[in-house]
């Protein structure tokens, strides 16, 4: 009798073990299948999070630059926040100027856990859209490698935008900074109202891709120095090739247009510089000096390729563009010298009657007792502001 029952037990548990065995396999594929869908879940949030960061960043610098640069940090960020993936993953940049928008579409691949469990990878796909609302407006932009120094008992009010240098900003102890916000990518140091920033990220040229040739040069002719004094001298736009000396109560009126000046510009001695729709380019070694007690008073141009451009200069020139009369009162426009310096020096308020100013430069020094006034009165003005530069838009995600 008991070895009936063992025998009737071994057979028991063989059966059992073939049910075992036939059971298994579809309660595995059931739980590997669960696990590849949580993967697929999770390579999915991984790329929406990188085409959020993408769009997210691409439409903070919609503002600062070209189209080339958005794509460039859009793709940046969104594949640094992607991580690892199975499968080499692709994004796809639109920029939307229009409505200051940036979408950023990512796609892959999800690959089963199991070749068995499908016909193959599975297309996955994310798209995020960023856009920029109204933030502080971009109005001092130094971009070279030196620090932007306040010396001596200077003082700078830009109460209605952002101060920025790629470097340092060093305001001296009898000197003052005042903007809605000031920040550099070194350090902040001296009276700054409010507080400044430190670390802040590198913003670059807005205006590299602008062609600053001239449409002829000078080569070949005699240089020439022509002296105004005590008379008016109407300059209609175009090459000039003359180093022109504005003195002694003489007036410079310059005609709407663009002006390419191959040579030196200064004013001295109760001079006047006039001129409405203008942009100012210098030469590679060429630069402007308003001295002493010489008159300025300058509008940038309001049409064509140089609008809102009030001074420029070519990528070449690393000279040093002076402003030391008291009574340059209206400097509306932008100054772009990227390779330049602009140093102010003066006693008395420098462009408090522009409706706005900015300045792009590699170096900007001020000194001696100067006020230099931003405003920020870019509506009704007539002069456009250049895209990069001026109101910027602080991103947020719509989709």
């Amino acid at each position: 009798m008991r070895r009936q029952f063992v025998q009737w037990a071994h057979c028991q548990g063989g059966n059992v073990a073939v049910i075992s065995a036939l059971c298994a396999a579809p309660l595995l594929y059931v739980i590997t299948a669960t696990i590849d869908h949580s993967a697929m879940v999770k390579d999915r949030f991984s790329l929406q999070a990188a085409a959020d960061a993408g769009a997210l960043m691409g439409a903070a610098k919609l503002a600062l630059g070209s189209d080339e640069l958005v794509f460039g940090a859009a793709e940046a960020a969104a594949h640094q926040q992607i991580g690892d993936l199975r499968n080499p993953v692709t994004f796809e940049v639109v920029v939307d100027r229009s409505t200051g928008a940036v979408t950023v579409t990512g796609r892959s691949q999800h690959a089963p856990l199991i070749g068995f469990m499908s016909d193959g990878p599975t297309p996955i796909s994310a798209r995020a859209t960023a856009e920029g609302l109204l933030k502080t407006p971009l109005c001092i932009l130094q971009i070279g490698s030196s620090e932007m120094k306040i010396d001596d008992q200077a003082t700078v009010r830009a109460g209605g935008c952002l101060v920025h240098s790629n470097k340092d900003v060093t305001v001296a102890s009898g000197a003052f900074l005042q903007a809605a916000q000031t920040q550099a990518v070194g350090a902040v140091r001296g009276p700054v109202s409010p507080q400044g920033h430190n670390g802040a990220m590198t913003i670059e040229d807005p205006f590299l891709s602008m062609n600053l040739t001239p449409p002829t040069d000078c080569n070949g002719k005699t240089a020439k120095i022509k002296i105004v004094t005590g008379a008016v001298l109407t300059l209609p736009a175009g090459v000039h090739c003359e180093h022109f000396k504005i003195e002694k109560n003489a007036t410079l009126i310059l005609g709407q247009g663009d002006h390419w000046f191959m040579d030196h510009l200064e004013s001295k001695d109760n001079a006047t510089i006039r001129g409405d729709d203008v942009v100012l380019i210098f030469g590679s070694d060429k630069s402007v000096k308003f001295n002493d007690t010489s008159s300025v008073q300058i509008t940038a141009r309001k049409t064509g390729v140089f609008a809102g451009f009030l001074l420029a200069t070519t990528r070449q020139n690393d000279e040093k563009f002076v402003i030391a009369s008291n009574n340059v009162s209206e400097l509306l426009g932008t100054i772009y010298i990227p390779n330049a310096e602009l140093e102010v020096e003066t006693a008395g308020q420098v462009a408090e009657d522009s409706a706005w100013s900015i300045i792009v430069a590699k170096t900007i020094t001020l000194k001696k007792n100067p006020v230099m006034v931003i405003n920020t009165r870019y509506s009704g003005s007539g002069v456009p502001v250049p895209a990069g530069v001026g109101p910027a838009g602080t991103p947020r995600l719509t989709r």
